[in-house]
């Protein structure tokens, strides 16, 4: 039996590996990962003048696209590899603006499988104070068309 610590480690690597520096966009992003196993994903992302609005909040395009990064890491962290997924529903409520200059978090879960569907629910919250800023919830497409994100996916694997 693998130990907890290795599953984690291995799920670390797999999305550091993806979700990394060598992605342009998470690169620019400053995105983190914060938590990451058992059909659960944290991320954070760092409040930046370039990603913010007109008030100094990181923009909300900008925390849907962190939201969005959460819900596939929560599936892949449930399916224990990074087949290609494809978003069939996401929908993002927002509660209230991001602070001027507060880092955002993204808590996501992949709660539920059907088939080759996935179902997700979560929430961005201020890391300061974890005030909630909007909730998420989706579904999305498992083994769709399209490269793996890693070497080890095959379709139809679960």
């Amino acid at each position: 039996m693998i130990a907890q610590s290795e599953v984690a480690n291995r799920y670390l690597t797999m999305a550091k590996t993806f979700f990394g520096t060598s992605h342009p966009l998470f690169n620019a992003f400053g995105i983190e990962i914060d938590e990451i196993g058992k059909g659960r994903a944290v991320m954070r992302m760092p409040c930046s003048v370039a990603l913010s609005d007109r008030h100094g909040g990181l923009h909300r395009g900008v925390v849907v696209t962190l939201l969005d990064t959460s819900c596939g890491l929560a599936i892949f962290s449930r399916l224990g590899d990074m087949r290609p997924i494809a978003t069939i529903d996401l929908r993002v409520d927002f509660i209230r603006e991001a602070p001027p200059g507060e880092d955002v978090r993204a808590e996501v879960e992949c709660y539920a499988m059907q088939g080759d569907i996935a179902y997700v629910r979560g929430k961005a919250v201020v890391c300061q104070d974890d005030a909630l800023l909007a909730s998420v919830s989706g579904s999305f497409a498992v083994g769709t068309l399209g490269p793996a994100f890693d070497t080890t996916a095959t379709k139809g694997t679960e």
